[in-house]
Parts: structure tokens; sequence; C-alpha cells
């Protein structure tokens, strides 16, 4: 696993060994995600929802995003994420670009509704390929509070990865679904926020 570009191109990431629980993104889906943004995650406010390793975040600051929030439940993920921001010698700097949460996904959500936080893009990968019951609870939980808070910017964009045979809706609220790319089994739908 490594930053495919930006800044810390290059740089390899570290991933925890025999933890069942964490399935990082793939290179190609997340080369694939951030040729779809292209500009728009230059100066954006950027949430890598269900964090796991970080390197959706990080490659996120390495492609120019204003500022991070990393929110992940496990505390050894929270380890690893710190490990990979030392890699690209973010923790050097001042906590200004980033900033860790260690929540679980609902309780991070309601965490920054309540603290008027927004973001014009939301990565969310709950563990959907290891832990499917978890993992469709997740969605069913997380997508309606999605839009129903002041979390995703109107015209922001919420990424959703998941399985090929987890059907998304069209339609969730104030989230309008308006791709999906698919590779292999991995599917990430994108919903607009829309009034």
């Amino acid at each position: 696993m490594r930053v495919i570009a930006g800044t810390f191109r290059g740089r390899r990431l570290a991933a925890p060994k025999g933890n069942r629980l964490v399935r990082p993104t793939a290179d190609r889906v997340k080369e694939s995600v951030f040729s779809i943004l292209q500009r728009r995650i230059v100066d954006a406010n950027f949430l890598d929802l269900c964090a796991g390793t970080g390197s959706m975040g990080i490659e996120a600051l390495s492609r120019g995003a204003k500022h991070v929030t990393f929110l992940e439940r496990s505390p050894r993920c929270i380890e690893i994420i710190e490990r990979n921001l030392r890699t690209c010698d973010l923790l050097t700097e001042s906590h200004a670009r980033y900033h860790l949460l260690r929540r679980d996904a609902v309780k991070g959500i309601m965490y920054l509704c309540k603290r008027s936080t927004v973001f014009e893009i939301i990565y969310f990968d709950p563990p959907y390929g290891i832990d499917l019951a978890r993992g469709s609870q997740l969605y069913t939980t997380c997508l309606p509070l999605l839009a129903k808070g002041s979390l995703l910017c109107l015209g922001g964009i919420l990424l959703l990865e998941h399985a090929k045979r987890h059907v998304m809706p069209e339609e969730v609220g104030s989230l309008r679904r308006s791709r999906q790319a698919r590779y292999g089994d991995t599917v990430v739908s994108f919903y607009e926020k829309n009034l």
C-alpha cells in the first residue's frame, strides 16, 4: 500500500498484520477515486470515516486537501494511522492539517455534527468485506445520519465503498447517488448532497 500521487507520492504505508477487521482500499480503487475527484480535493475538508490505515485521508492530504479528519474506533488502527502520518512527515508538523478522532462511526458522526464540522468530501469505508453483518448495519445506521445532518456541505460528495453484493439506495434523504464505479467485487457509490 502506497501514496499514489502528490506531495507524498511513493511513500509506503503500513497496515496491521493479522487484523481481520481492517481491509485497506486497494491502490487501483484509490487511484481511480482520486482521478474522478481530481480538483475537488484541493483545499477541501475531507472526512475519512472508518479510516482503518488512514490511506484515503493521507492520499487526500498528499493531493492538496486543506484538512482531513480520521475517524476510527480501533486503538490499533489509530497507532497505524499515526505511523503512516509519521512516514509522510505529517506528525512533525502542527496538527492544523489533520485530526485523529477515536470513536465508532455513529458516535463520531454525532460528535462532529454537534461541533458544526462541515466537509466537502466524506469517504465512508466500513469493514464490509470482513464483517458483513457489521458493515450492513453501519450502512443502514450511518447513511440517514449523514443525509439528515449538516456534516456534508451542500453540493458535497459522499463516497461509499461497498461490496458488489450490497445494493445501495439511489436516494437517502438529501443524498442522491450520482454514479457508481466498479472494481471487481468492490463498488464505490458517489452521493451528492442536495436541498
